[in-house]
């Protein structure tokens, strides 16, 4: 069966199974003439074992030591799973003694009431800057996971700032295991229904390292926003659909800039970033402002032959062109001036 079918017999969906593929977990029995993924009953039987330990809590590393290490044992990843329940059997512990502290307190110890508060109701709390709030200010042996699924469903910016950042900050920990579940739960934020959601996993995952190794099964989204998104973060590390997406970024207008800054900054695609634009700046079927969009996007490449260019539309029969590549190169004319000024001082 092809990985459609799979999808729907297993119940995972196509991408979480190139997911588990990229990370080694799955493989397909077989490839069909034209190069599909073909797959049998005993890779159903492998997706539905993979489902179920990671249904006990186990992290993708885990699930794959299970299937593949023949020396794995599976009572010492029990064994771990029930210490890390005490763990948090501890914190619960400690919440209901700072509850009791604080109502025997009679709400005069403010500073135990406030952190109580927080933990309890911030965090959904109607207010915006409340939820920002309690973010920033997690108290230890939270559930990452919910926080990670906060940061996805989480509508005001700020607030999912705060959430990500406190997300970004268990990433950037020692806590392997809290790591992991962090990071899988945004990754399954990549295959939500909804693009909104999609997009808030984008903007996590830009900050983690190697964002490739995920964003790279969103070049196809079907949201644009979604996809556009990502082709800022990935540049040239997402082949040629990332390309022709920076440039109909140009075109259309939709972050311009930053779409011919990362090409300009992109070593394999500089030189064919500015033969490209020449191409469509010179199209005269063009509207005017798509035309001026181009001219401004060769300001970020700083080079010989984007400033030839430049010089050569400064003569354009379109005269909101002509006078664009005008001040763009009396602009980089008085930058190098200022810049010489300041190593002659130096």
């Amino acid at each position: 069966m092809l990985i459609g079918e799979f999808a729907q017999v297993t119940g995972v969906s196509a991408r979480m199974l190139r997911y588990y593929e990229k990370h080694g977990l799955i493989a397909p029995s077989a490839r069909s003439t034209a190069g599909y993924r073909d797959y049998d009953d005993g890779d159903v039987e492998r997706v539905f074992h993979i489902e179920g330990l990671r249904g006990l809590g186990l992290s993708v590393a885990e699930v794959k030591s299970a299937l593949e290490d023949a020396e794995f044992s599976f009572p010492a990843v029990i064994d771990e799973l029930i210490v890390h329940s005490q763990h948090r059997l501890r914190e619960e512990k400690r919440l209901y003694d700072k509850l009791r502290a604080v109502k025997a307190s009679a709400a005069t110890d403010w500073q135990a009431a406030l952190e109580v508060v927080n933990l309890l109701h911030n965090l959904r709390s109607s207010s915006p800057s409340r939820r920002q709030d309690s973010a920033m200010r997690l108290a230890p042996g939270v559930d990452i996971r919910q926080v990670a699924r906060l940061a996805l469903s989480e509508e005001n910016p700020n607030v999912a700032g705060a959430l990500a950042w406190a997300v970004l900050r268990t990433q950037a920990s020692i806590e392997e295991g809290a790591r992991d579940l962090a990071l899988e739960e945004i990754v399954r934020g990549l295959d939500h229904e909804h693009p909104h959601v999609r997009l808030r996993a984008v903007r996590i995952l830009a900050q983690v390292e190697n964002p490739e190794d995920f964003l790279l099964q969103v070049v196809d989204d079907s949201s644009q926003e979604v996809r556009r998104t990502a082709a800022l973060v990935l540049g040239e590390r997402g082949g040629e659909a990332i390309f022709e997406e920076l440039i109909t970024m140009i075109v259309e207008g939709d972050h311009d800039t930053d779409a011919a800054e990362v090409l300009a900054q992109s070593k394999g695609w500089h030189e064919r970033g500015v033969v490209r634009i020449e191409k469509l700046v010179r199209d005269l079927s063009l509207e005017t402002a798509q035309r001026v969009r181009l001219v401004q996007a060769l300001a970020e490449f700083r080079d010989t032959d984007a400033e030839d260019i430049l010089a050569s539309l400064t003569a354009d029969d379109n005269a909101v062109v002509a006078l664009t590549a005008q001040a763009i190169l009396r602009a980089h004319v008085q930058r190098s001036g200022s810049q010489d000024a300041r190593g002659q001082q130096a």
